[in-house]
């Protein structure tokens, strides 16, 4: 309805259905899209907008700094403004200690090993407090003060925040001319910090206005649960801890007690609440979640910038230009911000030689080195298995699973580290990796379909878990390894539970590799009717779960299986792996790459050539090339046991102190003959002419990418089907 009709408006007071007020609910992440919508609505009906953060009214009893992860929401410096506790005594004490509401100071001890609900900071006060201290000796008698946290406030010296009242005013000012339309960015933190904000802002509103309260789903919710449906998996679970990070969720106990009863007054303010659904269109919750994703990254920047410049202000070091920091993959937390600042001050001493007389003025290159340094620091220091245990697992079968999978920053291998199997890995990147980053590029239509099985077949040690391994890494995916022999021991009575795991598992870990190493043994052709039925009925719920997992094309999971033997596989199998790549042993230019690699940090003599290396190891895989370099390194190594006992003998011979042991650097290089001598000792390990291999040839002609598709006049039924 339009808000045109002030007189009119003013009869419709009490149906609840018209009222003025309205709460926009979404979920978290969406803060910057409800903002668009209210834009929208103004921009429709012709109407003025008044946007209000309810950061910046004092009663939302927050920070933009996260909590660090010691605990401290107020660090050394801060400037603080005591407000009282919340809830007010049961008696009034004739003696009235501590400072009174409004007086404000800075922060000068706080304890890191003292958290909680009931933690306390040292602070100085501008004015004498009655029964103060001096902090031992950090400032004048009567100044200082321990306060609990939850009684401050962060402030300033320009105090330019406003209250309820304040905005109730400006409303009623503004009305007088034009429409209006309020949007309250999460009013709901606003009053759980401050419960007395409801009185005044459910005053009666004049015609012509209408309030949206923004609200997002968070540690409490207005309803048991969000509609259903409502969820936007692009954002995942760091989506929840931005918003509550922006939004300065403290988690203390206190503020737990106020959910409730500001919650409930929610409701009886804003009557009509809109839930903002997801789009049922693939194509289109593509496009949003992109969208959204873009959103969260400017909310970070936008909350790590505030956060850097609040500091800055606190300590009085003006800085311009912090907009220029592009802070957009993390929110930063206090102990970052700062780090940031003092990394960015020993930068600036050492490089600009300022002004020690005059007030610090920092540059956006010093802050940028300052972000560099701990973002080195996070890297090094990060822990993925932490980030794997935090997964919310449903049964034990999940939990037990979950020692099978890999954080991507854990696997260790890249496509660099393989020295050869360009093509293959060429094609893996436009199968997988490009799906896995890129999933919105796949939305549209109904050919562009990320592959969700691929099979990775030829003789052994020829790469390819490491294949697999890559492919994960450079996708940024969870490895999860899963072979017969280390699940067989859990599936005994319970396979299809377990089957069930490794899928749901992986749903949760998303992006996910399924890897099935040697993929035959486990799902291979039913030749012998005798089967158990333990393993006849694991085998069947995996191929019923793999199936769903094929029908899900927005699920970001993919299954790659690899083996030596892939005419062992039934044909069902091999239906569901449409992909399917030889991975062969090397030619000779790509065993002088194996060779390049292998060798790379090896000192090698002049006389070595890898190309008549890898032209006198023909048939070797790149698992026997490494085998042969580790034989060739050895040599040296005896060469120097050997040198030392000869040096030994001939010092006791002539009567001499024995020598000292040689070190490292005295050993030689590798030269031509080591690795001669080697390959005399390591053979091929696959020969080239074995049925084996010849039975892999024939089946990448009927099955492989680029085979000659000539079919075997023997085709067995499968009974997956």
């Amino acid at each position: 309805m339009e808000h045109r009709g002030k007189r009119f408006i003013r009869s419709l007071w009490g149906i609840s259905s018209l009222n003025q007020r309205i709460m926009l609910s979404s979920s978290s992440g969406t803060e910057i899209y409800q903002e668009k919508i209210v834009k929208a609505l103004a921009k429709k009906f012709g109407a003025r907008l008044l946007i209000v953060d309810s950061l910046l009214l004092p009663s939302a009893r927050c920070t933009k700094v996260p909590e660090s992860p010691n605990g401290v929401t107020f660090g050394k410096g801060s400037r603080v403004k005591y407000i009282g506790p919340i809830t007010k005594p049961p008696f009034h004490t004739f003696m009235h200690r501590g400072p009174t509401n409004g007086y404000r100071g800075r922060v000068m001890l706080a304890f890191e090993n003292n958290v909680g609900s009931f933690h306390k900071v040292g602070v100085r006060f501008d004015k004498p407090i009655p029964g103060g201290n001096d902090l031992g000796g950090l400032c004048d008698k009567d100044h200082g003060f321990f306060c609990p946290v939850n009684e401050l406030l962060p402030s300033s010296s320009s105090d330019k925040q406003f209250g309820i009242d304040e905005l109730n005013q400006v409303i009623s000012e503004e009305s007088q001319s034009s429409t209006l339309i309020v949007f309250v960015k999460d009013l709901e933190r606003t009053l759980t910090r401050s419960p007395e904000s409801h009185e005044s802002l459910g005053k009666e509103l004049p015609p012509g206005v209408l309030i949206i309260a923004s609200y997002t789903w968070a540690t409490s919710q207005i309803d048991k649960s969000p509609p259903k449906g409502l969820s936007f998996p692009a954002l995942g679970n760091d989506a929840q801890a931005l918003i509550n990070s922006l939004l300065g969720s403290s988690g203390s106990k206190l503020q737990e007690r106020n959910n409730d009863y500001s919650i409930k007054h929610l409701t009886k303010l804003f009557p009509n609440r809109i839930y903002i659904e997801p789009p049922k269109d693939k194509a289109q919750l593509s496009y949003l979640n992109q969208q959204i994703r873009l959103d969260a990254e400017s909310l970070r920047a936008k909350a790590n910038v505030l956060s850097i410049r609040k500091f800055l202000t606190q300590c009085e070091i003006e800085c311009h230009d912090v907009e220029e920091l592009p802070i957009t993959d993390r929110l930063l937390t206090h102990d970052d911000v700062d780090k940031v600042i003092g990394y960015g001050i020993s930068y600036h001493l050492e490089h600009d030689k300022p002004n020690m007389d005059a007030k610090p003025v920092l540059s956006t290159e010093s802050l940028k080195h300052g972000l560099e340094r701990i973002q080195r620091e996070s890297m090094a220091s990060s822990s993925s298995k932490k980030a794997l245990k935090d997964v919310v697992t449903e049964n034990e079968f999940e939990r037990s699973l979950l020692s099978n999978v890999i954080a991507p920053h854990e696997i260790g291998v890249t496509f660099d580290d393989i020295g050869a199997l360009e093509c293959v890995k060429d094609t893996l990147k436009e199968l997988i990796i490009t799906p896995l980053k890129r999933p919105e590029l796949f939305s549209k239509g109904q050919l562009l379909k990320p592959a969700k099985g691929i099979l990775l077949f030829g003789p052994p040690g020829t790469g390819k878990t490491m294949l697999a391994k890559a492919v994960a890494t450079e996708s940024g995916a969870s490895f999860m390894n899963v072979s017969m022999s280390s699940i067989t021991p859990k599936w005994f009575g319970e396979g299809e539970k377990y089957v069930k795991a490794i899928f749901s598992l992986a749903s949760k870990l998303s992006p996910a590799v399924i890897f099935l190493d040697e993929v035959d043994s486990m799902l291979g052709k039913r030749q012998n009717r005798e089967e158990p039925e333990t393993t006849r009925r694991m085998k069947n719920e995996f191929m019923v779960n793999w199936e769903g997992l094929l029908t899900k094309d927005d699920e970001r999971v993919v299954v790659l299986a690899a083996t030596n033997r892939p005419y062992d596989l039934d044909e069902a199998v091999i239906r569901r792996l449409p992909r399917r790549l030889m991975v062969n042993l090397p030619n000779a230019p790509n065993r002088e790459r194996i060779l390049k690699l292998i060798l790379s940090k090896e000192a090698l003599a002049e006389d070595v050539s890898l190309e008549s290396v890898a032209n006198m190891t023909d048939g070797y895989s790149g698992s026997d090339l490494k085998n042969l370099c580790v034989t060739a390194a050895g040599r040296p190594i005896r060469d120097l046991l050997e040198r030392e006992i000869k040096e030994k003998s001939v010092a006791i011979a002539e009567g001499r102190p024995e020598p000292a042991l040689l070190t490292a650097d005295d050993i030689r290089p590798l030269r031509m003959d080591d690795f001669k001598s080697a390959h005399d000792q390591v053979c091929a390990s696959v020969p080239v002419d074995s049925e084996n291999m010849r039975e892999l040839i024939r089946w990448h002609d009927q099955y492989g990418d680029g085979g000659s598709r000539s079919k075997s006049k023997e085709q067995a039924s499968s009974y997956y089907i």
